[in-house]
Formats: structure tokens, sequence, C-alpha cells
């Protein structure tokens, strides 16, 4: 009867772990095709020019949590003070609230 209970615990704990694991890969999968979709969108806005209607479309509807989750100290050291307020900025105009302070990873929004 022990037995019997101790392999069930094992099941269920090992498919618990199985489906965090799939989900977590999905979830990554998911970011990555959002960030790319994102990046080509707003390719124009590396030469500051202003963002299109697709741009800004992406920049409202990409989750904030795909975009964060990869800025990391080292990408936030090649960043200025000036490139994360021209960020912010353009959010901002494409209709998505950044509050000041919010956090992005390693950066914090003016």
């Amino acid at each position: 009867m022990k037995e019997k209970r101790a392999l069930l615990k094992s099941l269920i704990l090992f498919m618990l772990f199985s489906t965090l694991t799939i989900e977590m890969v999905a979830a990554e999968s998911y970011c990555k095709a959002q960030r790319r979709v994102l990046v080509n969108a707003c390719k124009r806005l590396i030469f500051r020019q202003s963002p299109t209607i697709d741009c800004c479309v992406r920049i409202r509807r990409t989750p904030m949590w795909c975009v964060c989750s990869i800025v990391t100290p080292q990408l936030a050291a090649l960043v200025n003070a000036n490139d994360v307020t021209y960020i912010v900025g353009v959010v901002r105009r494409c209709g998505r609230p950044v509050a000041r302070g919010t956090k992005c990873g390693s950066l914090t929004a003016p």
C-alpha cells in the first residue's frame, strides 16, 4: 500500500514538473517570436525615426515580460540615459503607459 502511494506521489510530481517545463519552453518560444515581430516592425527606431503604425501596434501588444526578460545588466550597460528616455517616450506616444520608476530588467524608466 505504501509503495503504491509513493509511486502515485512520484508520478504526480513528475507530471507537475513536466507540465511546468513544457510551459516554460512554450513561453520562451512565444516571447522569442513576439520579440522578433517587434524588432522587425520597429527597425526604423534605431535611426530615431518616428514609429510606424505597425510598430506602435506591436509596442502595445507585446507583453512587457517578454521584452524585459532579456534586459540583462550587460545589455543595460550598452544603453545610456538618453536612449532610455527616447525609448520610454516612443512607448508612451504609442499609447502604452509607462510609470516613472518602472523597472524593465536592469533599466529603470525616468
